[in-house]
């Protein structure tokens, strides 16, 4: 895991000191190791030390010092974190010069071994141990194609200085960021945004559009456009093409990865058999480093499959001595799972790290935490996950794996319980659709008019809507005070089934900002995140598998459940509550922290006056700290949007 720089001049060439800059300002994605790259049209590339070149690279390699004034056609940067092959001959940028081929790399390929051994057979021969060569010569064997084989989370930028082209690639589902900027000089791709701001002559430039989508939905990251209106995603599944033979910097933007569901033809139990065997392998695999791996463990679901699962398979292979987790933990019990998270301790024997997030921490902490997200965050939860890489980083550990990616394949917010009805009634199951009706009635002792009168509006339309009383409809609400009414969701109206409701969740809301925000908070700590549930070969079938193998009878990731049984502990699978990583938001909005909120709204309406209806939006703050509104995270996101544009204002690049 890393951060990564790539700076292709389109007028003439760059100077060092651009890649210097943009490189250092990430050293936190990569305190072990540091590199650069620079090339010029018509010669091969040289790899060059910093500062914080580690002294055994610079001893086995003896890399010169990367100069301010050196100029390039195109340059890397890189920031290391050592996580396999922990040697000098694991340094970044590589280059393979029998292809004539360069890489700067970020993320895992978890199947390097079985890649590399495929190679071997074919001929190839390796150096490291590391998963960046295997790269490089699959892109020597395959090209692009190359893509189709690896299992991994990935963002890299490599370039061909014979052929005299760049290709910078995004894996499927965006688990490692990759940002782009095209300027008047020159084209960036980086690991984060606050790096392309480094740029010769970059001017911030609000996106109002997104600011105002984020003010009313929360939405971030579901598309490729970003709060500024010059920086945009390399989208998940997706790669950038460059001809470095002119200096247009013509960007061609092709998918290389679309998520196609293998239709299941078995029986329930065979698929959850199925099911287990894929997320123990895609553990395994996240399982492989050279350095210790943890656990995020907040007791619920996923994060206690994903601990149980690692200890099972390590303790077969005789390796376990009892797994590093990391939970965090809250006075308040409403907030707390504590409780669930021992279950799965005395389980595992694991080691357990405990971190309590609080609010005088957020206040002392927000700006530093907002740096490092680059972009407004949609709720406090963000910060409890900060909080825990932290603690990560306290206790040593470097490699986390944790379940993020469960809930959007699996059904796991309430949401789903619309689309699902939807689905079954214009499928026509007509027993199944009773049956989840009659399920939900044993639940909650009443029967689910409100999703089966929704149910009926999705699939047969306004002639039936418009019978309706108006209280009953399905309705796009707009935020009104917000100066121009925005609509409180980006969908037009809701999703008429269970997959594609899923569908949405796994690339539009929200999940791209779910990772966003996992990436940013892990790497500010130096702290490599893996997620076993976003193995692609577990997606393509899950997402194929009828919906109520998913949602069953009422209850949400039913598969997950009867997979797990006898593998975690039984409190664990018959939980029905959803928190993740929560905070007591509504606590400190309505007790300690009212004046601090209400100061951050103040300041956002001062900064952004022209974004609200100043006295709606007020007074709406004080009916939800009044308790007359029910509490939600709008509070938060004005103060959040205000607490990072004021920094985009004030200073260049945040604060230090």
């Amino acid at each position: 895991m890393c951060g990564i720089l790539s700076v292709v001049h389109l007028k003439g060439n760059s100077i060092g000191d651009d890649l210097i800059k943009a490189t250092s300002i990430i050293k936190h994605r990569g305190p072990d190791d540091e590199g650069f790259l620079t090339w010029l049209p018509g010669q091969k590339p040289d790899v060059w030390a910093g500062d914080d070149t580690a002294p055994s690279t610079k001893d086995h390699w003896k890399y010169n010092k990367l100069e301010s004034s050196k100029q390039f056609k195109v340059g890397f940067g890189h920031r290391r974190l050592s996580i396999l092959d922990l040697s000098p001959a694991g340094h970044q940028p590589m280059v393979y010069q029998k292809a004539g081929l360069a890489i700067t790399f970020n993320g895992e390929i978890y199947n390097y071994l079985e890649i590399k051994s495929e190679l071997i057979n074919i001929g190839h021969w390796f150096s490291s141990t590391s998963d960046t060569e295997v790269i490089l010569h699959a892109w020597e064997e395959w090209g692009v194609k190359c893509l189709d084989k690896f299992i991994g989370m990935f963002a890299f930028v490599i370039l061909d200085y014979n052929k005299r082209e760049l290709f910078a690639v995004r894996d499927r589902f965006g688990v490692k960021p990759l940002y782009y900027y095209k300027g008047e000089h020159a084209l960036y791709f980086a690991s984060e945004i606050k790096q392309i701001k480094t740029s010769p002559g970059y001017k911030f430039k609000l996106n109002e559009t997104i600011a105002r989508q984020f003010l009313a939905t929360g939405a971030v990251d579901h598309t490729e456009d970003t709060f500024d209106l010059q920086i945009k995603h390399v989208s998940c599944g997706h790669y950038v093409h460059i001809d470095l033979s002119g200096d247009s910097g013509d960007i061609q933007k092709k998918r290389w990865y679309t998520l196609k569901p293998e239709k299941w033809t078995g029986s329930y139990d065979e698929a959850v058999v199925q099911f287990r065997n894929l997320l123990t392998d895609a553990v395994s695999l996240r399982l492989r480093s050279d350095v210790k791996v943890g656990s995020c463990l907040s007791g619920g679901l996923d994060s206690s499959s994903i601990v149980c699962i690692a200890a099972d398979l390590l303790t077969k292979k005789g390796e376990y001595a009892g797994q590093e987790t990391v939970t965090a933990c809250y006075e308040d019990a409403k907030y707390d799972e504590w409780n669930f998270a021992q279950e799965v301790i005395k389980k595992t024997n694991a080691h357990p790290h405990r971190v309590f997030p609080g609010f005088k921490q957020l206040q002392e902490e927000i700006d530093a935490f907002l740096w490092h997200q680059d972009e407004p965050v949609g709720s406090t939860s963000v910060f409890s996950q900060w909080a825990v890489f932290k603690a990560t980083h306290q206790v040593g550990l470097k490699v986390m794996i944790d379940g993020q990616g469960a809930d959007e394949q699996l059904a796991g917010y309430s949401g789903n319980s619309l689309p699902l009805y939807a689905g079954l009634l214009g499928k026509g199951r007509m027993l199944s659709l009773y049956d989840e009706a009659r399920h939900y009635k044993k639940e909650h002792g009443a029967w689910p008019y409100g999703f089966l009168l929704g149910a009926m509006q999705l699939n047969y339309g306004k002639a039936f809507t418009n019978v309706l009383p108006r209280k009953l409809r399905i309705r796009q609400y707009k935020i009104d005070w917000l100066s121009e009414p925005e609509p409180a969701s980006i969908h037009n109206a809701p999703a008429h089934t269970l997959q594609e409701n899923l569908f949405r969740q796994l690339y539009e809301e929200p999940l791209p900002a779910l990772l966003r925000y996992e990436d940013h908070n892990s790497m500010a700590w130096g702290v490599e995140s893996r997620t076993p549930f976003l193995d692609y070969r577990l997606l393509e079938f899950t997402m194929g598998l009828p919906e109520r193998y998913i949602y069953k009878r009422g209850t949400r990731k039913a598969l997950l459940r009867d997979a797990m049984h006898n593998i975690i502990p039984d409190a664990i699978e018959n939980r029905k509550d959803k928190m993740g990583f929560v905070t007591p938001e509504e606590v400190w909005l309505k007790g300690e922290g009212k004046e601090w909120f209400l100061s951050g709204v103040d300041h956002t309406i001062k900064l952004l006056p022209a974004f609200f209806n100043e006295s709606k939006v007020r007074q709406f703050c004080s009916d939800m700290i009044d308790g007359k509104t029910p509490f939600d995270f709008t509070i938060w996101r004005i103060l959040s949007l205000g607490k990072w544009y004021a920094s985009m204002i004030y200073t260049s690049q945040g604060i230090n």
